[in-house]
């Protein structure tokens, strides 16, 4: 009796997907990709057993089943396709690590890549590279960023009392019912002629280089945010003193003269507080906690003006202050901008409620 011997596979390819298996194989210089060519052409010509192309291609039997099915569901690009090797599962995967690794980030807990690396083994005994940190940074939400100071002298409990107690200080003020009522946010900013640098965007490789001069001559912004309706009042003063403080106030004052208006900035030795009787009249001044410079709008305004006026040096104050000018304008003629500042949390809702 004779013995019948495997039957040779025959993969049935139209002869136009054939020629491009042949062209890509003949120009392939892949190594991987070769060996998967090599085998669709061998089971095309349909003189050989799957164990024989395994044979000639120096791969297992199953490899070659999966390489040719793969081919016949998705063409030449479903055999290349270069699937994602599976991997060991990395420890910092685990809630908890990520957990902590979260609290520190939202407390800035870490300066560079290698400070977290040795908190990971000190903590939770994980030994890690500190270039593969970066990914874990990006994918826990971080974002490298300078962070606000806050004084040693600040006092947490009363600015979170401040905040909690807004709407009951501002109706402690007895405010006449028959007037409506502007609450802003005021502050000064100091400029000079003397430039600063800040961070710009750049091209990689290309050192980017700014003017600089070192000349001490000054001026103040005074600044003040409304927090409802978004006006904005700026004056350019040489100097910060109660008379050119009276003169701001009255500034705003004039902005809508029919109304009451709540001015709240901080306890500067040359600010007006409560009961003095330099304020204006239908001015009312509620200041904040000591050392809370994050409960004060206006300072957004500051960085923004400083972001215009950075990496330049200007020959004057006048245009210094016309370069300041430019871009307050915006703030000026779009409330919206104005607002954007204040955000639409517990100032604005508060204020808003009165």
């Amino acid at each position: 009796m004779k013995k019948m011997g495997r039957p040779k596979l025959k993969l049935m390819v139209a002869a136009k997907q054939a020629d491009e298996v042949r062209k890509l194989f003949r120009a392939s210089e892949d190594p991987r990709e070769k060996e998967r060519l090599q085998a669709v052409l061998l089971a095309m010509g349909g003189a050989h057993t799957y164990e024989e192309i395994a044979g000639i291609v120096g791969r297992a039997r199953s490899r070659i089943q999966i390489w040719l099915d793969r081919f016949e569901s998705g063409g030449i690009k479903g055999l290349l396709a270069r699937g994602k090797a599976p991997g060991r599962t990395s420890a910092l995967q685990r809630p908890a690590v990520q957990k902590d690794m979260v609290k520190g980030l939202r407390e800035g807990q870490w300066l560079t890549a290698p400070q977290l690396a040795a908190w990971l083994q000190k903590k939770h005994g994980i030994r890690h590279k500190p270039q593969s940190l970066y990914y874990w940074l990006g994918k826990l939400g971080g974002k490298l960023k300078v962070p606000r100071p806050s004084h040693v002298k600040k006092n947490v409990a009363d600015a979170k009392s401040f905040v909690a107690q807004f709407h009951d200080r501002l109706c402690a003020l007895e405010l006449p019912a028959s007037r409506p009522v502007r609450i802003w946010v005021a502050d000064e900013m100091r400029y000079g002629l003397h430039s600063f640098t800040r961070r710009c965007w750049g091209l990689r490789g290309v050192r980017v280089i700014k003017p600089s001069q070192q000349k001490y001559e000054w001026g103040y912004a005074y600044g003040a945010l409304e927090v409802v309706e978004g006006a904005a009042e700026v004056r350019y003063m040489p100097s910060v003193n109660l008379p050119f403080l009276r003169g701001f106030l009255e500034q705003i004052a004039a902005n809508d003269p029919a109304a009451e208006h709540v001015v709240i900035w901080d306890q500067a030795g040359f600010h007006q507080r409560p009961g003095d009787p330099t304020v204006p009249a239908h001015v009312h001044i509620l200041p904040l906690p000591p050392y809370s410079p994050e409960l004060n709008p206006v300072e957004k305004l500051w960085d923004q003006l400083k972001d215009a006026i950075a990496n330049r040096a200007f020959a004057a104050l006048g245009n210094l202050e016309a370069a300041l000018t430019d871009a307050l304008r915006p703030f000026w003629s779009e409330p919206d901008r104005t607002l954007g500042l204040v955000g639409d949390g517990w100032m604005h809702s508060e204020a808003n409620a009165t």
